[in-house]
């Protein structure tokens, strides 16, 4: 491929994936409640408030990993740290070996939990990811008490 084509692809690439953060900062993000809303149609509009809690780990692992890759941004380090805050405060069922939900609502009330480990995977990858940028030791412990939970399993 020719440094031509090459850069067109390359812009290509970056405009689609800056629609796609641009996208779920301006319509996913749960302002009130934080964490992000996970039912959105091509518009943005939320169809669903109740919210996907691997999705909340899997928003804030990419939002994370994006301020790893190209650098940090205030407001992707925000969009990272609502989804993990929610997740602590709301998404882990202390009472059962703190798994995590599966779903839960708007504001983060249990709506299923189950039995395989998806929520507690992207948690733990988020908190790792979230250290990596912060170096602030509480993502580390959460990542390990996360991934100790699924290895266990």
């Amino acid at each position: 491929m020719d440094q031509q084509r090459l850069q067109s692809v390359r812009d290509s690439v970056r405009e689609q994936m800056d629609g796609c953060i641009k996208f779920w900062l301006n319509h996913g993000i749960d302002k009130v409640n934080g964490g992000v809303y996970t039912c959105l149609d091509r518009s943005g509009k939320v169809y669903s408030t109740d919210k996907s809690v691997w999705m909340q780990g899997r928003c804030a692992w990419t939002f994370a990993w994006l301020c790893h890759l190209y650098g940090i941004k205030k407001e992707w380090m925000d969009a990272a740290k609502s989804c993990l805050d929610f997740m602590e405060d709301h998404c882990i069922n202390r009472s059962a070996g703190n798994r995590m939900y599966f779903t839960v609502t708007a504001e983060g009330k249990p709506l299923r939990q189950r039995r395989y480990f998806y929520s507690e995977t992207f948690y733990s990858m988020a908190n790792a990811e979230y250290y990596g940028i912060t170096g602030e030791k509480i993502y580390l412990d959460r990542a390990i008490r996360a991934y100790n939970t699924y290895w266990d399993l």
